[in-house]
């Protein structure tokens, strides 16, 4: 084997170890949110507000969650790029020696790339899953917190019974033995161009209520979602708009805590 396929395999597998190490300083998405919780006013999640204000009462808890996870993110960033410096010392002494400061500073930014790729790439992907299972914790714990009763399906069986829904109310018991005394909520922080496959599968008894805080929802996907025959819950201020007014399906985040007692 030759020595440059040595250095690779080496670097390879220590970019590996710094990779594992590095996800593990981001916490979990409940733990996350619970340092939300903390750090927002008490006023601003109190039981009274969030009955009355359940739009901002959300949007304010996710928004200090997302802002949370951004710091968790350029942290561990910093810690990969520290333990890379560790792990490959006596390299960047040598090339430090050997090599003039523009070419010192290629040489660096060429070793590392691979590895911030990498992280990148992972993180995306986290990013992505963490972005849909926040918001429905965040329902859930808003709900929860003014006495509302909901779970989130657990169990592979009921899970697949359940379909796509996130939450229901008041509990997985009930959904799925008298599903006409429960409601069926699926939480969507964005409605994007493939939103309809993630919508859960209508059946007659079920009433289903879509959860989203995009901030745009244009009078033709508001029409799709009827013909779906759901109720769509969105930001306070989207109800103003024209274009949504007269949809009956269409109701303000604020109202849904009233219409799930």
């Amino acid at each position: 084997m030759e020595i440059w396929e040595v250095i690779t395999i080496a670097q390879l597998n220590g970019d590996k170890v710094i990779l594992e190490k590095t996800k593990k300083i981001i916490p979990s998405i409940d733990k996350i949110i619970i340092e939300a919780i903390n750090q927002i006013s008490g006023s601003k999640l109190s039981q009274q507000y969030i009955k009355t204000h359940f739009s901002d009462a959300i949007i304010s808890l996710e928004k200090k969650a997302h802002t949370i996870y951004n710091g968790y993110q350029d942290k561990a960033f910093s810690y990969a790029i520290d333990e890379w410096v560790i792990s490959n010392s006596s390299e960047i002494l040598q090339w430090s020696k050997n090599l003039s400061p523009d070419e010192f500073a290629r040489k660096i930014c060429r070793q590392i790339t691979p590895l911030a790729a990498k992280l990148e790439f992972s993180l995306g992907q986290g990013r992505k899953s963490r972005g849909g299972k926040s918001l429905e914790r965040i329902v859930t714990k808003l709900l929860t917190k003014i006495n509302i009763r909901c779970q989130r399906p657990k169990g592979k069986k009921e899970r697949k019974k359940l379909k796509r829904i996130d939450v229901v109310v008041p509990d997985q018991k009930t959904a799925l033995t008298t599903p006409d005394k429960a409601y069926f909520l699926s939480c969507k922080r964005t409605l994007r161009e493939r939103w309809k496959q993630a919508i859960p599968e209508q059946k007659p008894s079920w009433r289903v209520f879509l959860i989203t805080i995009d901030e745009i929802l244009p009078e033709e996907k508001a029409d799709e979602i009827h013909e779906l025959g759901m109720i769509v819950y969105v930001r306070d201020e989207l109800k103003t708009q024209t274009h949504l007014k007269k949809n009956h399906w269409v109701r303000k985040l604020s109202n849904l805590p009233k219409d799930l007692k």
